[in-house]
């Protein structure tokens, strides 16, 4: 089974204008509410590509409500605990050139008691070959090595733990070394300390240091330019598919939903890669947060070429 972990979920308003303007008037067009959340996401993903999940995590309020309803008319699998307060909604907006503008809300604080409640929850609905995604941010009142100590907790229990997150968050997660990781480029030469015009070749000379962290593979997220897939024996340069793009929003949640797909059908890694890299394309194909139908990724698989380096 799969489990998506989505401790600060949200409701997704995504809209477009023609041109951001800053400290001025924006009208919005083509506004979409979607359900969202890093983990949430990559559960639509996984539906799509008709695989089954377990979402859980976080939720509270009306918005709360209405993403389990939505949940419901997807088809979606969850586990959610309820806690107090508003789940938060987020507004991202796309321009004509798919510049995307983020504004996140936060989220309500959670309390000790609910945080200690989630953990055993959470384990004791995992068991030994499991598949557990880690994605995203997380509200206020949880500790920034919260995934490192789920990490910890989970790999006891034999899953294997997908993580997604940036910041203190990916920098504490990763020393639990967890199965999988997909920073993007930004993301790693911020860990690192390195400088974003780094060479190509030096950026993945730096990655590899994650596999000594007890991580399998890393995976770095190239936005349009494609994607970098590194494991203990293989280093793969995936260049970008040419596509017609609608949004980017979940692109990367899609990219995760299609790994812990391909890992839990045993996919050996040509196959894995081309699945993950369609999938991400066939998401910024598609507008709002939606996943791609399993057919626009059947057809983007034949578009993928891996460059093994």
């Amino acid at each position: 089974m799969i489990i998506t972990v989505t401790l600060n979920p949200a409701i997704d308003k995504t809209a477009q204008v023609k041109q951001m303007v800053c400290n001025g008037l924006n009208r919005l067009d083509h506004v979409m509410l979607d359900v969202g959340g890093k983990g949430i996401n990559v559960s639509k993903a996984i539906k799509e590509l008709g695989g089954q999940s377990i979402c859980t995590g976080f939720i509270a309020g009306d918005n709360g409500e209405w993403i389990e309803r939505k949940l419901d008319n997807m088809g979606l699998e969850y586990k959610f605990m309820h806690v107090k307060g508003n789940t938060r909604m987020n507004l991202k907006v796309l321009d004509e050139n798919m510049n995307l503008t983020e504004l996140n809300e936060v989220g309500d604080e959670i309390n000790v008691d609910d945080l200690q409640k989630f953990k055993s929850d959470l384990l004791a609905m995992t068991f030994a070959g499991d598949i557990v995604v880690l994605a995203g941010s997380v509200p206020l009142g949880v500790p920034r090595d919260i995934y490192k100590e789920l990490i910890t907790l989970l790999k006891d229990k034999g899953a294997k733990v997908i993580l997604d997150a940036d910041g203190d968050l990916f920098t504490h997660g990763i020393e639990a070394g967890p199965h999988l990781v997909k920073p993007n480029k930004y993301e790693l030469c911020k860990y690192f300390g390195l400088d974003e015009n780094i060479s190509e070749l030096d950026l993945i000379e730096n990655a590899k240091k994650l596999l000594y962290k007890g991580i399998e593979t890393v995976v770095i997220s190239l936005g349009s330019k494609g994607a970098i897939f590194i494991t203990h024996d293989e280093v793969a340069r995936i260049p970008g598919l040419e596509i017609i793009a609608h949004s980017a929003v979940g692109a990367g949640d899609s990219m995760v939903g299609a790994l812990a797909y391909g890992i839990e059908q045993n996919y050996e890694l040509v196959r894995l890669i081309k699945l993950a890299v369609a999938t991400s394309a066939g998401a910024v194909m598609t507008k709002g947060t939606k996943a791609p139908c399993l057919a626009m990724v059947e057809k983007l698989i034949n578009e993928v070429n891996i460059e093994f380096k």
